[in-house]
Formats: structure tokens, sequence, C-alpha cells
């Protein structure tokens, strides 16, 4: 049975999902929800995701949302791949930095990210300034935990995609990663995979 991912391309959350489908090689259909496509308060998209948010997958009888719950699940389902690390320390890191990225790498990253690209103010803009410099301060986080690792979990795997897919906004904000050499060649690791040049980009 095909899987159904609703929500828009461009989203960040949407990104992860479909990037994490791509490496497991599962096929899947996506339609389209979500910022200028709307939908989202429709009674029918409504009854899958209470929330009104993307994205929403929808597997046979199982419907879930939450980007990092839907990655974990399908990482979980197909140990094969090797997506969540089998060693007990490398996937409590794992699982430490799908946190982090979300409650506070993208809580700074992502106002910095949404006026510019959503709200058309510069990358110059004093709030964006200040949000980037904020930011700097949680990638050199970041160079601490992949100092001597080449990924989150020594490998390639479910704990390097959703900060991998917020640092491609930090990117668009026209910044770099010159003062953090582990987070450099990480993020270059991460971008020459096929799934990321398919499906992680950011658009004004």
């Amino acid at each position: 049975m095909t899987i159904t991912v609703f929500g828009r391309a461009d989203s960040s959350n949407v990104q992860k999902v479909l990037w994490l489908l791509d490496e497991l090689g599962l096929p899947f259909e996506r339609l389209d929800r979500g910022g200028r496509f709307g939908g989202l308060d429709d009674p029918a998209y409504r009854a899958l995701n209470p929330n009104g948010r993307v994205p929403t997958v929808v597997d046979g009888d199982l419907i879930l949302w939450e980007s990092h719950a839907i990655m974990r699940h399908y990482a979980r389902r197909h140990p094969e791949a090797g997506l969540m690390p089998a060693d007990p320390a490398d996937a409590a890191r794992t699982d430490m930095v799908l946190d982090w990225t979300h409650t506070t790498l993208w809580h700074t990253l992502g106002p910095a990210f949404r006026a510019v690209a959503r709200q058309g103010q510069g990358r110059d803009a004093p709030d964006v300034v200040r949000a980037l410099d904020e930011t700097a301060g949680l990638i050199a986080t970041l160079e601490t935990l992949l100092t001597g690792r080449h990924h989150i979990g020594g490998r390639f795997g479910l704990g390097d995609i959703p900060p991998a897919v917020a640092l491609d906004r930090w990117l668009f904000l026209g910044r770099d990663f010159r003062p953090w050499p582990a987070v450099w060649s990480w993020h270059r690791r991460c971008a020459e995979r096929p799934a990321y040049r398919a499906r992680v980009f950011a658009t004004e």
C-alpha cells in the first residue's frame, strides 16, 4: 500500500519525512497542503490531523503527524537500513539531537527564515541578524557534538536529517559554516546524498 504524505514540498518538516522515505526506498504519494495550497482547515484534513499542520502521513490504517515521530516510526520499522543506531549510546545521541533541533535550533533559526522567506524582510534586517547571531552559538554546540565524528550517530542516520534540513536555511540566509569545520564537513556529506539533493531546498 502506498504511503500518502500531505504537505507542500518546500516545508522543512515535510522535507525531513520525504528525505527519510527516499533513504528507505519507500514509495509514496505527496499531496500539496499548507502555505499557498491551503486545505489545512478543511474538515477532511482536520479529521486526519486535528492540529491543522503538515506533514500528515496516511499509511493504510495508520495516521501519523509530527515529523520526528513519523521519522522514528519508519526508522524503527526498517531496522535493516540502520538509520536508527543499534548502539544505545548512539541511539540516545540521535534522540537528543532530534529533540534539540526542534526545541532549540529551529526555535531560533526558524523565525529568521520566516522573516525573510515569508515576510519579505531583508537578510540584514536587525531582527534577522540578531536571530542568526544567536543561532551561531547553537551551531557551535553542534560543532562540539560532531568533532571527531562523521555523523550524529556515528554513521549517517535519523539524527542527521533534521539539523541538516534546518541548516540548509542557514545557508539560504547568507551565512556559512567556516567557523565550524566539523559542521561544515558533516553538512557537505549530508548534502551529497541523492535524497538531500532531491528534497531539500529553501524558497523566498
